[in-house]
């Protein structure tokens, strides 16, 4: 049987990687990087393990859940119990096990009005939860009520810039000014749902399960997906051996939305929705020092608009000495492109103006994601179907990635899996045709 050729080795790929490898189809998948894990990659120099992207998850996510079950991966760390926000200058803590409008210091931060408006969104996200993402229909009606104007227009300024700007910061590395509420319903209706954790050891090992076996080509570009008649019939790559075109009638790709657009011409309604989809770009640095950097009770800091440095952790629970710093935002965006030791020292003096650093560093890793994360497009859910029916019209070619489903790992599983399923699908209707 001819393998499907799959671009990118992220979670989405690797994981389309293993559903048709549990239907006897093989792939090959061709990874420009030299690792896999794509943005949520798990980095190992000697001892430590630098996670550079999403590293957490939740009970409620099946298929990420159903694969921890599968490959035997039982031993689980909790998460951090809550975040601390630089609010008027001072740290308020926001605890998860709590409503954010029931605490009452978080709730004088913001204001009754502020605290009101909080409440009464995050208690529809809660009760929807199950039914707020991007396949079961519900999230078209929150765009449609909401996605008129972005975060801040819609919530005071005092939560807009504290507990909203938390969600916007992690979700989408970009500020209350840049993301619409569909968004953000959307990352709030996964905060209260299930316990989460992160596998001990590190997210690697979910990785390395699923490239097991598989025929990963590492170093090799792809630079265009050909087609003849609209129909998939190759692909152009390059890699260590130079430019060649390989034969293929089937494709999955998987790499970010403002990739994907590079690879074929699509029709003008699909490159109209594409140039929708929106990044913002962040880098993230990981010191390990030789004592503990965060001091008792607080393992997560939010800092404040016009901050250079987004959000902080610790990267475990019982690591409070490894620190995760995430720079993103506006104020950011002016010092990504500065050198390693430049990033270092920005994140370190920022750190240390809410709480000093008392420690040597022993070593660091530092992670640009030039190309961003996924910060969607207001009414994404209509653009979505533009996009999905335009790649329709090219027979043998199906999408997965980070800007379909949502951007956590469990999104990226479940764009994986669709696609797989619409290829497949296709390939039977073809045959039948033929």
């Amino acid at each position: 049987m001819e393998p499907v050729h799959i671009i990118g080795a992220g979670i989405s790929g690797l994981g389309a990687a293993h559903t048709l490898a549990k239907q006897g189809i093989p792939s090959i998948i061709h990874e420009v990087g030299d690792h896999v894990g794509g943005r949520a990659a798990c980095i190992k120099s000697g001892e430590h393990s630098f996670e550079i992207g999403g590293k957490n998850f939740s009970s409620a996510w099946p298929r990420f859940n159903a694969l921890l079950e599968e490959f035997n991966l039982t031993e689980f760390e909790d998460q951090h119990p809550g975040f601390h926000i630089v609010m008027n200058d001072t740290l308020v803590a926001l605890q998860k096990s709590k409503t954010l409008a029931g605490d009452l210091r978080l709730a004088t931060a913001i204001g009754t009005r502020g605290a009101l408006q909080l409440r009464n969104f995050l208690t529809y996200a809660r009760q929807n939860a199950d039914k707020l993402n991007y396949t079961s229909g519900l999230i078209e009606q929150v765009e449609k009520i909401w996605d008129h104007t972005t975060i801040d227009n819609h919530f005071t300024k005092k939560l807009s810039e504290g507990p909203l700007r938390l969600f916007s910061i992690i979700m989408g590395g970009a500020e209350p000014s840049e993301l619409y509420p569909s968004l953000l319903m959307l990352f709030a209706s996964g905060f209260g749902k299930g316990s989460h954790h992160a596998i001990a050891g590190g997210i690697g090992q979910i990785h390395d399960n699923l490239a097991a076996g598989k025929d990963i080509r590492f170093g090799s570009r792809v630079n265009r997906i050909l087609t003849n008649n609209g129909c998939v019939a190759g692909l152009e790559l390059k890699d260590k051996n130079g430019s060649r075109l390989v034969a293929t009638d089937r494709v999955i790709s998987t790499v970010p939305a403002h990739v994907f657009k590079r690879l074929i011409d699509l029709p003008a309604y699909g490159r109209v929705a594409i140039e929708g989809i929106r990044y913002f770009p962040l880098a993230m640095v990981n010191v390990v020092y030789d004592a503990p950097v965060f001091k008792e009770g607080v393992h997560s800091i939010m800092f404040e608009p016009g901050s250079p440095l987004g959000h902080c952790s610790a990267n475990r629970l019982h690591t409070p000495n490894h620190v995760r710093y995430t720079l993103s935002g506006k104020a950011a965006r002016d010092i990504l492109d500065e050198p390693d030791h430049e990033l270092v020292r920005i994140a370190e003096e920022t750190f240390s103006e809410r709480m000093p650093i008392n420690a040597k560093r022993q070593e660091v890793h530092i992670a640009r994601h030039p190309g961003g994360i996924c910060g969607y497009a207001p009414h994404f859910t209509e653009l979505k179907r533009d996009l999905l029916r335009s790649v329709e019209t090219i027979s043998g070619l199906e999408i997965a990635g980070d800007y379909l489903e949502g951007h956590t790992m469990e999104g990226c599983l479940t764009s994986a899996d669709l696609a797989v399923s619409r290829l497949l699908e296709t390939t039977v209707s073809r045959s039948k045709a033929a």
